[in-house]
């Protein structure tokens, strides 16, 4: 291994739970390979609040915090990408981990083979106590633009050649969150013939909980199905392989959402319902993805 950083993991935060939060950045810090660096990227509101939660990590030479210079989630990942100064880059959600090894394996990867644009890896989900409620989600090996139709074929680890991205604006900004870093962004580098390469290691543990606001649970079902029309209809899909996107999505992953609609998040808010409450019996069922948190947290698509 080199004695420089292969990669740069960015980290985009927004909302938090602090013991998650604890737990993602020193999945990072005890990394059996060093070299690495990241950048922590977070709204200007939120900077105070967030050094203050991460002020003896950001003591650490290789951790860095810098202001959001664009648009939601995407715009985080488009400001970390600019500013990092490694050739790849890598998401790390806010409550979410790595496991201990991930560095050393992306590394040689990366090393190993210079052609590949894009890695992702396998996957295995965990609960709040961080015990596997999974099996090994293996990365998928081969796959067409074809197959982004029915469902992203690139999951968590994400990792990818940071020039290829910035190459035509890296993530979509205009789009609300939802699928714009598994869905839409892997779907955008295939278009533009990015070489994609799968690592059947799990070396990214998605947390499934309850603790705290979470894409895939928090935003309402209307809201998701809104923003999967909008990416389908962006890469020229037909309105009829919309519909079976859709109504595959909803009877597997968005079985997890809290709420219809805004009107019944309001209402449900204004009830004073617990989010901890709800969901639990679809944590397991037709998992194609349990959401991920960036603080932000899990989109899945």
């Amino acid at each position: 291994m080199l004695n420089a950083p292969a990669l740069t993991i960015l980290l985009p935060l927004k909302h938090y739970h602090h013991t998650y939060l604890r737990k993602a950045v020193n999945s990072i810090i005890g990394q059996t390979c060093p070299y690495w660096s990241m950048l922590v990227i977070v709204d200007a509101e939120k900077v105070s609040t967030f050094k203050g939660l991460l002020q003896q990590d950001l003591t650490n030479s290789r951790i860095s915090m810098i202001e959001n210079e664009g648009r939601q989630l995407a715009g985080k990942l488009n400001t970390g990408m600019r500013h990092a100064r490694t050739s790849f880059v890598a998401i790390l959600a806010g409550d979410d981990m790595w496991s201990p090894d991930a560095v050393a394996v992306l590394s040689e990867h990366i090393s190993n083979f210079p052609a590949i644009d894009f890695f992702h890896s396998s996957r295995i989900f965990i609960d709040e106590n961080d015990r596997p409620i999974s099996s090994i989600y293996y990365s998928r090996e081969s796959f067409g633009l074809e197959d982004f139709l029915s469902a992203s074929p690139v999951k968590y680890l994400l990792c990818w050649r940071r020039e290829k991205a910035l190459s035509f604006g890296g993530m979509d900004e205009s789009l609300n969150s939802v699928g714009v870093d598994d869905f839409d962004f892997p779907w955008s580098m295939a278009e533009r013939g990015a070489t994609f390469m799968a690592i059947k290691e799990p070396l990214y543990l998605a947390r499934d909980h309850r603790d705290g606001f979470r894409l895939t649970t928090h935003l309402p079902l209307s809201v998701h199905i809104q923003e999967i029309e909008r990416i389908m209809r962006k890469h020229g899909a037909s309105e009829a392989r919309i519909r079976m996107r859709i109504r595959a999505a909803k009877k597997g992953y968005l079985r997890q959402c809290l709420y219809r609609s805004p009107f019944d998040k309001w209402l449900k808010e204004m009830l004073g319902y617990d989010p901890r409450r709800g969901g639990k019996a679809s944590l397991n069922a037709g998992r194609e993805q349990p959401s991920r948190s960036f603080g932000y947290t899990r989109d899945a698509t």
